[in-house]
């Protein structure tokens, strides 16, 4: 069984390792499961990604005696409080028709709980511990810092339609629950490529998201703690007791986004540095120029202004600077449908070569017997 280190985000077998703070205790390690491990009556597969708050899973359980692949998201120590309020959040959004863009949230457990409904996420003993968790249903795909560490700058278009899917997903947050999500970037995005290879986003985290109203020193503090610093907005760091927070800030998210995706990198490069020095570099340094020359200055316009360090002087909303990117690169393709979707392709050649052989053998027999 292996732990995960949240200060130096490290997994290890041992129970203690050298961190950020030289050395972190066993109860601050959290549990990584393992192929086999049973969380109550759900068995995980494996491991997807390790999240700042938690971890996610492909998991599987019984459902009518047949085994029924789900998605599971288990809350590190200490972040307990974070995913309960995540899974109420999730619940409200599912009451309100949820979104194709949301992962669709499952009952905990299928029997034995009449609390599920006002209680959305599980709790199981493993070992001494109690672990808090959340049940999803199943969803393919990678998350997109992993598509970025393989092609850094993804085609414009692509990059432009994944912030508009996102920008919507983030407008229908802020329209039914009103909160802010705080936590956009890569490491929170699950993507699927469909038919045409065109990237379908999920998000996958909202353990940060907040009202604008609960936003004050001490929840910019959980921010600082669980947010990787090159995505927190300049606001948010700047001013932690009197700060204006609102649709601009998740805006900002968006554009630093796009930003990565079409300059290749992030705005402020934070791996092997220390958290503070990128906050820092947040609060007092500019974002440096696009630079895409093979793009309309029109674009580098649009993200400029998302990236602007005044909340003031970003689009007003996040559907207003979805509005200014359709203006430039068109609605996202709908995706094509059918009864096949969803299919491996290789099932399907399969498929088509088993029924071609019938046809061929039916032809075959027909000619046999008419010889006779």
């Amino acid at each position: 069984m292996k732990r995960y280190c949240p200060k130096s985000e490290i997994v290890t077998p041992l129970f203690n390792v050298w961190g950020a703070d030289r050395i972190s205790e066993a109860g601050e390690l959290s549990v990584i499961f393992d192929y086999g491990d049973w969380l109550g009556d759900i068995e995980i597969v494996r491991l997807l990604r390790i999240l700042k708050t938690s971890a996610l899973y492909e998991a599987r359980r019984n459902e009518q005696n047949k085994p029924k692949p789900i998605l599971v998201k288990v809350a590190h120590n200490g972040c307990e409080e974070l995913l309960k309020r995540e899974a109420v959040l999730m619940a409200k959004l599912t009451e309100q028709g949820g979104h194709p863009m949301l992962p669709a949230l499952q009952p905990p457990y299928l029997i034995g709980d009449s609390n599920a409904v006002r209680r959305p996420y599980g709790k199981v003993a493993f070992g001494n511990e109690t672990k808090y968790y959340i049940v999803y249903a199943y969803a393919e795909g990678e998350f997109l810092r992993d598509a970025l560490i393989k092609n850094p700058q993804p085609w414009y278009l692509h990059a432009a339609w994944l912030t508009i899917s996102m920008a919507d997903v983030v407008a229908f947050i802020h329209h039914k629950a009103q909160h802010l999500v705080l936590n956009l970037c890569p490491d929170t995005i699950m993507i699927r490529y469909d038919r045409d290879g065109i990237p379908r986003p999920m998000l996958m985290d909202l353990s940060l998201a907040a009202r604008p109203e609960a936003i004050k020193s001490d929840q910019i503090e959980i921010l600082e703690r669980y947010s990787i610093a090159a995505y927190i907005a300049p606001e948010l760091l700047i001013d932690r007791e009197n700060g204006q927070y609102g649709a601009q800030t998740d805006v900002y998210g968006l554009g630093v986004l796009l930003y990565e995706m079409l300059k290749g990198q992030p705005p402020y490069i934070y791996r092997l540095r220390r958290p503070e020095d990128v906050r820092q570099e947040v609060k007092t340094q500019p974002i440096p120029p696009l630079d895409r020359t093979d793009l309309s200055g029109e674009v580098n316009k649009i993200v400029t202004q998302a990236v602007d360090k005044s909340p003031a002087r970003r689009h007003k909303d996040v559907r207003t600077f979805a509005k200014e990117l359709r203006v430039l690169f068109g609605e996202v393709p709908p995706e094509r449908t059918g009864w096949y979707r969803g299919i491996p392709r290789q099932w399907l050649a399969a498929g088509v070569a088993v029924v071609l052989l019938l046809v061929a053998w039916v032809f075959f027999m027909a000619v046999v017997q008419a010889g006779a």
